[in-house]
């Protein structure tokens, strides 16, 4: 007669296990969770970084404690322990006393088929090239984009336009203003992310160049000579690299190469220009380049390497970088110059007096530029430099320029990312976002040096091997350039089939 009450006290405990089993799952979830949320838990694991202060690429206050959840290639959630619960199948990666970073962006690049790990070692997940043959650069964007060989994300330019002729095996050549838009046209449409201008172009040629541009929504920067910064700016130009343009504005500085100067006797002659700059015009250039958002890309650690007073320390760094034998496929001409002092040094006292004061009045107009809501962005120039090191060596120049750590910081990311047109996808910790970080091993907001502490790369959600690898490749090198390049022979046949009347 007490077996019916045996069995009501049976059913209530299974009842009572299956609600506790229910609420163990649920507190071992994220809350709240969207549709799309369940989705990523069911479908990929969940890596958690737990602990670590995160320094989000927005420039507000770090979150110390603070977990960040990647689900698949994106970020799921961010925010301190207790407003982020792990999931219970979650791999979690403790970096207690670590800092966490947005990958950091290179936003001036020359990028060469031995590049590709050296970037990523450095904590560099993305790179903006700034002049390559179209057809080869696009190729290698694609296989690093489906996993086919390895190196940061690869956004480019391709060849940059000029007046004819062009200048290097790089630049091609347009004659007028229509041609300049077909240009433009055929670069976007072989995936170009932004359109480069060179030396020679002409006002009526970079405004056609602009207004096409702009109108498929990508950017237009230059390395100016021969129109200043002011016309350029008037003209719909979005970024100066090296901040060139502003000696032609500021300090009449020649609009045309003299051509009995060698490369590097030209660039020094370029330098000491800065010198002349009158700094009393200066406040109305900005003023305009702030007003027209032209952003200032000034490349420090490349072009202004022998003005610090940190050379003879790089001039170490990059000869330990020559002798690392797992770097044997870097060019032995490339490994030879990071081995002597070469480039940190000038034979002039008078060439480095010059230069050094042409420095003081850059770094006074950075400083301008940025006070009155412009851009300052981070490229390093990487034509000589060690790839990936000479990014984490620009983060100093514009701490040296009077920029706080965490404005360094946020400038080569959150800000990168927005010139490239990539602000939804890449720059910041923010949920949604592509899981593209950088972990540290101490507090680069004390001293900006620290984010060469390299304790973990991660990139599209994927913890990096950040070694280096002697027999490191990738399926297509660089090709010997001959004329005509691809875009060259594509605007050929655009004449061809429109001929001037």
């Amino acid at each position: 007669m007490h077996r019916p009450n045996i069995a009501r006290k049976f059913l209530t405990q299974i009842f009572v296990c299956w609600v506790l089993l229910a609420a163990l799952l649920f507190v071992g979830l994220p809350y709240p969770r969207s549709q799309a949320v369940r989705g990523a838990v069911q479908s990929a694991q969940i890596i958690a970084l737990i602990g670590g202060t995160v320094i989000d690429g927005n420039g507000g206050t770090p979150i110390a404690g603070g977990v960040v959840l990647i689900s698949g290639n994106k970020i799921l959630r961010v925010g301190n322990r207790a407003q982020v619960k792990v999931p219970a199948a979650a791999k979690v990666i403790d970096i207690t006393g670590k800092y966490v970073l947005p990958g950091l962006i290179d936003l001036h690049v020359h990028y060469k088929s031995w590049m590709g790990e050296m970037f990523l070692a450095n904590g560099v997940t993305t790179v903006k090239d700034l002049g390559n043959d179209l057809d080869w650069i696009s190729t290698v964007s694609k296989e690093i984009k489906d996993g086919k060989a390895t190196g940061p994300r690869l956004f480019y330019v391709g060849d940059g336009l000029d007046s004819p002729p062009p200048a290097r095996d790089t630049h091609v050549g347009v004659s007028n203003p229509l041609m300049a838009k077909h240009a433009v046209d055929l670069e976007r449409q072989r995936g170009a992310s932004a359109i480069k201008v060179r030396e020679k172009i002409t006002v009526e040629l970079l405004r056609a160049i602009t207004e096409e541009a702009h109108k498929l929504g990508i950017p237009v920067t230059g390395h100016l000579r021969s129109v200043d910064a002011r016309e350029a700016a008037m003209a719909g130009i979005d970024g100066l690299e090296h901040a060139t343009g502003l000696t032609q504005a500021l300090a009449n500085h020649p609009r045309v190469a003299d051509p009995s100067l060698k490369e590097l006797q030209t660039v020094i002659s370029d330098l000491k220009a800065f010198s002349k700059i009158d700094m009393e015009k200066a406040p109305d250039l900005i003023k305009l380049l702030v007003s027209k958002k032209v952003a200032l890309i000034p490349t420090l650690s490349g072009w202004w390497r022998m003005a610090s007073d940190r050379r003879d320390q790089y001039a170490l760094e990059d000869a330990q970088y020559a002798a690392n034998p797992l770097l044997a496929y870097v060019p032995e001409d490339m490994r030879k110059l990071w081995a002597t002092s070469a480039i940190y040094k000038l034979k002039s006292a008078d060439d480095l007096t010059a230069i050094q004061a042409g420095y003081k009045k850059l770094q006074q107009i950075l400083q301008w530029q940025y006070k009155s809501g412009g851009k300052v962005l981070a490229g390093s120039d990487t034509l000589v430099s060690v790839p990936g090191l000479s990014l984490q060596r620009e983060l100093e120049f514009l701490f040296d320029a009077g920029f706080t750590p965490i404005q360094a910081i946020t400038m080569a990311t959150r800000d990168n990312a927005q010139f490239l047109g990539k602000g939804r996808e890449l720059g910041t910790i923010v949920a949604g976002k592509l899981a593209d970080l950088l972990v540290v091993s101490a507090d680069p907001l004390t001293d900006i040096s620290n984010t060469q502490r390299v304790a973990m790369v991660i990139k599209d959600g994927k913890v990096l091997d950040t070694a280096y690898h002697a027999d490191y490749s990738i399926p297509t090198p660089e090709p010997k350039i001959t004329r005509p390049v691809w875009l060259e022979r594509e605007l050929q046949r655009y004449e061809s089939a429109n001929p001037k009347p």
